[in-house]
């Protein structure tokens, strides 16, 4: 029996599967919510690789935060121009990301291809050989046939396909590429960030494992310079050595790689005819347009039926056949089947689609539930074990001579009013009733019959298992496709990684130019430090780019991409200012531009052209940014003096003329005061004045009360002839004061602090300014009846 060996789980393995960026890319396009942010930016119809390059773009414009066009004045725009302005910038991102990425999935899938070539030879070779049973020291020469062949294949991918392409592929070769991203990662862990100084800083490179799949090339590149002998990849085409030194490893590690038994081989084989299939099919999608949906659930049904196809087969094959398929150590695999589940390997060997039919319609049939299997699966939490135990502790003797000894299932055959007292304790001891337990007897009697009987299942564990088969076996595919997808976006990985490492340093390269500008003479030689560190930095970005971007002519793309990233414009932008502007190097000397043919991507005087115009950008947008701080302070100075103006013009005004003329207008002969009272309108009007008079500058209780002390004294003014009863400054105050509590309080739930009052929403200034005007409505009703009164 093999059982699966549950390993130490660890921050290493958690992530190490997909690798960060990767997975991230793989993530966007799982959720729902970024899927339709996705599909914005695409046609109608779109393929496989449109759908990879616009999930990218998403992820650096939405995760990365990062901006192609200037955003000072977005604020002058409507929200629909904000929208359109997003937009673009993602389409241009789209384009930009296109362009770097270039046949680079294609690429990648060839790679894939050569190898599952290669292994097949070795599997042929290593079947023939172990059949005869001649593998040794004499007979050791048979690997020599292969020299010719892997000689080939990798003096064809020297020559017409991309450094990263020759790197990846002997790194996948001879087992590198998992044994340097797993030491990054670990690496990683144990590193703490450290505050340092600035010039320490920019001679450190960033934590590795922030990018991972960058970080990784690096050390690939490097490992095997330094292993194979040869300095640059132009040696590499010219000097048969080094070629003939990775043949003879790639021979070495391979030999190792396979498994020992025939069977074991075949397996193998196996795996890699499903894995062709597999490429075969994305291939294809990366073509052809498609709907990601049903694409996906073609892949996966595929996939289904292949790996239901292989489990019928002995433990021992399908071990090797997925752990080909997963790439994945036998220790590694055990860890991920138990992750979903399976702990048993017997469990899921021999299991189909109508096993599993059969065990959910029994299910139905009999109305079991899973939960009634989880029950009598445990034994500690199982009602029957805990009735029996309850049970054992009756003396029954006792209690009915001829039922000595009884068991559980024998009393459940009874009736519960034979045994009423023993059943009440045992009822409140466990906390199931009799009916309860009867109930799951009879399903456990029925599992047994027809469960582990009829369908020769071994243990309630196994129709757990095949319960749940469907969601593990979903798992399972949709984790080998996935994967096998991701070994796809490498490159699309490090593109992703190269904008984000070049955006994080533009802070640092900022805050050396800030030293810089902050040196005094006599501290010319601290600048010149400074300068000399950041160009250096520079240069590695440059190296780094050239060689992801195979752009070793291409110093207008490698450095246009810094500098894009830099000043956080377009690529196109930046590749245009650095053709066709005169470069900063030359200020105070002539007016020159640079010239593609005398200069090299990887340059020292690019990347002093890059400093100065870091620098002369930093100081243009701090200008912008003070101009339009400015411009927004002075719309915000003119606007608060239009509503002053407009509030001192209108909103005292107003009621003093609605006073004065319906207390003059009430002394006339022959009026009809009810005219002159307070209407429905009325109470809109000054409903709005006293809201507007409110957000005057100052405290808005002091304000509102200023509006009703005006209002009162203005009343008073023109009624000293009669006999009135007016509030005085207090209790207008303490009404007002009121007033606004009792308003804010319905939604706070407390009374109000200040600074809760003078954050109150709009609708509770309208609905305190309505209170408060009705107030002086109800006494200028009063100072018109009053006065109207006096003159009959």
């Amino acid at each position: 029996m093999i059982k699966g060996v549950r390993r130490k789980s660890t921050a290493i393995e958690s992530i190490s599967r997909y690798f960060q960026t990767v997975d991230l890319i793989i993530s966007h396009f799982k959720r729902e919510a970024d899927r339709e942010k996705i599909f914005e930016i695409m046609d109608e119809t779109f393929t496989l690789k449109d759908l990879l390059i616009s999930t990218a773009s998403i992820h650096l414009y939405h995760n990365i935060g990062i901006r192609v066009e200037n955003e000072l004045d977005l604020e002058k725009g409507t929200v629909e121009s904000a929208k359109k302005l997003e937009l673009l910038e993602k389409k241009i991102l789209f384009d930009e990301v296109k362009i770097l990425l270039k046949d680079a999935f294609k690429s990648e899938i060839d790679m894939l291809y050569r190898i599952i070539e290669l292994d097949d030879n070795f599997i042929n070779l290593l079947t023939k050989v172990r059949k005869k049973r001649a593998l040794n020291e004499q007979n050791g020469k048979v690997f020599d046939n292969l020299d010719e062949y892997i000689e080939k294949e990798l003096m064809e991918i020297i020559l017409d396909y991309n450094t990263y392409n020759f790197y990846d592929l002997i790194a996948d070769l001879i087992g590198l590429t998992s044994q340097i991203k797993r030491n990054i990662l670990e690496e990683g862990a144990e590193f703490k960030d450290l505050s340092v100084e600035l010039e320490k800083k920019l001679k450190m490179e960033d934590k590795e494992d922030k990018f991972i799949e960058l970080s990784t090339l690096n050390r690939i590149v490097e490992q095997i310079k330094e292993e194979f002998e040869f300095q640059s990849y132009k040696q590499l085409k010219m000097e048969a050595m080094p070629v003939r030194m990775l043949k003879k490893r790639i021979i070495e590690y391979k030999k190792n790689e396979f498994p020992v038994s025939i069977p074991g081989l075949e397996s193998f084989k196996k795996a890699n005819e499903l894995k062709k299939k597999l490429l075969k099919k994305i291939e294809n999608g990366l073509g052809k347009e498609i709907k990601y949906q049903n694409f996906e659930e073609e892949i996966l049904l595929f996939l289904k039926k292949e790996i239901i196809e292989q489990l019928k087969t002995n433990p021992n094959d399908f071990i090797y056949f997925l752990q080909n398929l997963s790439e994945e150590s036998f220790n590694e695999l055990m860890y991920t089947l138990n992750k979903y589940g399976i702990n048993n390997i017997l469990n899921l060997i021999g299991t189909d689609e109508n096993l599993t039919s059969s065990v959910k319609e029994n299910m139905i049939r009999y109305n079991i539930e899973k939960y009634d299997i989880m029950q009598l699966n445990d034994q500690k939490k199982n009602p029957l074990v805990l009735a029996q135990k309850e049970l054992n502790t009756f003396n029954f003797s006792t209690i009915h001579q001829t039922d000595s000894g009884l068991s559980l299932e024998i009393l459940l055959n009874k009736e519960r009013k034979d045994f009423e007292n023993i059943w009440k304790t045992i009822e409140e001891r466990i906390n199931y009733s009799y009916f309860e337990l009867k109930d799951l007897m009879r399903k456990k009697q029925v599992i047994n019959d027809i469960f582990l009987d009829k369908l020769n299942l071994s243990n309630y564990s196994e129709i757990l298992f095949l319960l749940n088969f469907e969601n593990v076996l979903g798992d399972l595919v949709r984790d080998i496709f996935l994967y096998q997808l991701s070994k796809i976006l490498r490159q699309l990985g490090r593109i992703l990684e190269s904008y984000l490492k070049i955006s994080n340093e533009k802070a640092l390269y900022l805050l050396a130019l800030k030293k810089i500008s902050g040196t005094t003479e006599s501290e010319e030689w601290v600048k010149i430090k400074i300068e000399e560190l950041v160009i250096k930095r520079i240069i590695e970005r440059q190296k780094e780019l050239v060689e992801i971007f195979n752009a070793e002519n291409k110093p207008f793309l490698i450095n246009g991409f810094i500098l894009a990233r830099l000043t956080e414009t377009s690529l196109k932008n930046a590749k245009e200012k650095l053709k066709n502007e005169s470069s900063p190097i030359y200020d105070g000397i002539k007016d020159l531009k640079l010239r593609k043919d005398l200069i090299s991507p990887i340059s020292y005087c690019l990347g002093f052209d890059m400093i100065k115009r870091l620098k002369k950008y930093n100081e243009e947008r701090r200008e912008e940014i003070e101009e339009v701080k400015k411009t927004k302070e002075r719309e915000i100075r003119d606007k608060k003096e239009k509503i002053r103006k407009k509030q001192e013009d209108s909103t005292l005004n107003w009621i003093e003329r609605r006073i004065t003329y319906s207390l003059m207008r009430v002394s006339s002969q022959g009026i009809n005061p009810n005219q002159l009272y307070w209407q429905e309108k009325d109470i809109k009007t000054i409903t709005d004045n006293i809201k507007l008079h409110g957000e005057l500058e100052g405290n808005i209780i002091d304000l509102i009360s200023e509006y009703f002390q005006f209002s009162i004294d203005k009343i008073n003014s023109m009624t000293k002839d009669v006999q009135l009863r007016l509030p005085n400054e207090g209790k207008i105050r303490n009404f007002v004061i009121n007033t606004v509590e009792n308003t804010l309080k319905e939604r706070l739930g407390h009374n109000p602090n200040s600074e809760e009052i003078k954050n109150m929403l709009e609708g509770e200034k309208y609905e305190i300014a309505q209170k408060i005007g009705q107030k002086i409505g109800k006494f200028l009703d009063k100072a018109i009846y009053t006065k109207f009164k006096a003159n009959r």
